[in-house]
């Protein structure tokens, strides 16, 4: 279990994070500009402190979740508090560089995930992506059986065009459920267009959508 440098931590998670020019508080920035609760930009903040304490405490590539590269791109645009103020805190600069999709790039992510762990425990999984594997093995049955169902009907002389068109939406569910389950791991870095601070959609760096690694 690595253990947690106590002075920096403080350092990190006590840092005021910016107001706008107008006055605006950082959290209200955070939920204005990405139409999220104050109870999710809250954790979304705290989740970017930890990540930004690896960041500062570990040599290799750090991979963040979109949600918390949300935050961390917010922070940027406030340039004298990120490099003259809380980059100094962090006693090194931590430079954001985009990523690119790939096996090494999701391997630098899931040990993130690890560091993060050894640290702080479970991550949240609406700033994390948390995939749910026993829905997803349930998916699975589902499927399965609709596919036996959709197999056995053809063969027994039902509406042709019914239950050809039933099979291929199970076969289309089955393979992505299976995919999903088998080349994504526990965390992953899929990010379509969605809300990156839900349980379902969070997390990615480097896709067409944004995002970057910290070192």
């Amino acid at each position: 279990m690595t253990s947690l440098n106590t002075q920096l931590w403080e350092l990190i998670k006590t840092h005021k994070m910016p107001d706008d020019a107008a006055g605006t508080p950082f959290t209200k920035q955070l939920m204005a500009e990405n139409r999220i609760s104050l109870d999710t930009a809250t954790v979304a903040i705290a989740e970017y402190q930890k990540f930004m304490y690896l960041c500062a405490t570990r040599p290799e590539r750090n991979v963040p979740s979109k949600a918390v590269d949300l935050v961390w791109h917010l922070h940027m645009q406030h340039s004298r508090d990120y490099w003259d103020i809380f980059c100094k805190k962090l006693g090194k600069p931590v430079h954001h560089n985009p990523g690119a999709n790939g096996p090494d790039h999701l391997d630098d992510y899931k040990a993130t995930i690890k560091a993060y762990k050894d640290l702080f425990g479970m991550p949240p999984k609406g700033i994390w992506k948390l995939n749910d594997k026993i829905g997803v093995f349930v998916a699975l049955i589902f499927s399965a059986v609709f596919i036996c169902i959709g197999v056995v009907s053809i063969a027994d002389g039902g509406n042709l065009l019914f239950w050809m068109f039933w099979l291929g939406i199970s076969l289309l569910i089955f393979g992505s459920t299976l995919n999903y389950l088998t080349t994504k791991g526990e965390f992953t870095l899929i990010f379509e267009s969605n809300d990156p601070f839900s349980d379902k959609d969070a997390g990615d760096c480097g896709s067409g959508d944004g995002g970057g690694c910290g070192d």
